[in-house]
């Protein structure tokens, strides 16, 4: 065993970070249940650094799926949203793109960036107008803008203006990150934003398996109280839930989590919301699946082909 790879993981780190290592799986993934980790772990602004290079360290984040290990860049990145550290938000951003397929990243960074508040709001901005940025990840960063904007109230009129800019047409968004972009919208009950949202509806940018079609979202903003037409043929679940692909795309899921088509990021389910899902729909959820088995490992190929800070 000696000279292993997994012998090198950790090497280097502060020990108030080194704790980091030995977590393991968290217990919870509501942000409002994250531990307190500069209480918990004695964490400051001078181990930020070590954060950052922790949070995107490939060997961490390649580790074996079933150590401690592999969870050490997601309580880093925690960490890291809580210190409000803005000189993270460009090696996270990194970090997204390079691991575009990571559940954890997908899930979690949104609300790292919403936490760091202002400072994530131009380097996302600039994250969103780059059109070589996969569109899986374009998702997660849609997500990122609106936790901001939803943390720091003082913030959204700017962020609701990147949400719209989105729909214009020179910004040749696909139509399912359209979608989102719309999902964010109506989260944060921009009632402003509806002729944006009406014209990217009438160009046809818009997927409307993501929120629905105009009248959904007029609805959902308190523009109107029912539908004038006859609802088209969709699959759509209310915000706060999951967007998926069309039921017969997720009845050939495997181990209970639906394929990714086109502009569809992989979501992470944790098992608490798996059996609501279920009940909508059947064939999403493999209830015999721990919690523990999601992936959370970067695929090795992604992180050899593309430039994300190592450790």
């Amino acid at each position: 065993m000696n000279g292993s790879p997994e012998d090198e993981l950790g090497v280097g780190y502060a020990a108030p970070v080194q704790q980091l290592l030995s977590i393991g799986e968290a217990r919870s993934y509501k942000p409002s249940e994250w531990p307190d980790y500069c209480a918990r772990f004695g964490l400051q602004r001078e181990h930020i650094s070590d954060l950052i290079r922790m949070a995107c360290d490939a060997a961490l984040n390649q580790a074996d799926s079933g150590s401690d290990e592999v969870w050490a860049p997601m309580h880093a990145w925690r960490a890291l949203g809580q210190l409000r550290a803005e000189e993270a938000v460009l090696p996270l951003l990194a970090l997204l793109r390079a691991a575009e397929d990571d559940e954890a990243a997908t899930e979690e960074l949104p609300t790292v960036f919403g936490m760091i508040g202002p400072a994530a709001i131009s380097p996302l901005a600039a994250f969103l107008a780059d059109r070589s940025n996969p569109d899986l990840v374009v998702s997660t960063a849609l997500s990122g803008v609106k936790e901001i904007a939803a943390r720091h109230p003082e913030c959204r009129a700017e962020c609701v203006g990147i949400l719209v800019r989105m729909l214009e047409p020179r910004a040749e968004t696909d139509p399912t990150n359209a979608g989102f972009a719309v999902w964010a919208l109506i989260d944060l009950g921009a009632v402003e934003a509806i002729d944006a949202i009406r014209d990217a509806f009438r160009r046809d940018a818009t997927d409307i398996s993501v929120v629905g079609d105009v009248e959904d979202v007029e609805i959902a903003l308190g523009l109107r109280a029912g539908r004038a037409t006859a609802a088209p043929k969709y699959m759509v679940l209310p915000p706060g839930g999951f967007p998926w692909p069309d039921a017969a795309s997720v009845q050939q899921s495997t181990r209970g989590v639906a394929p990714i088509r086109q502009g569809w990021p992989q979501r992470s389910v944790p098992m608490r919301q798996r059996k609501e899902i279920q009940e909508v729909l059947p064939a999403v959820a493999d209830p015999d699946r721990e919690a523990g088995s999601r992936s959370r490992g970067v695929r090795s190929a992604i992180w050899q082909a593309k430039g994300c800070p190592g450790g």
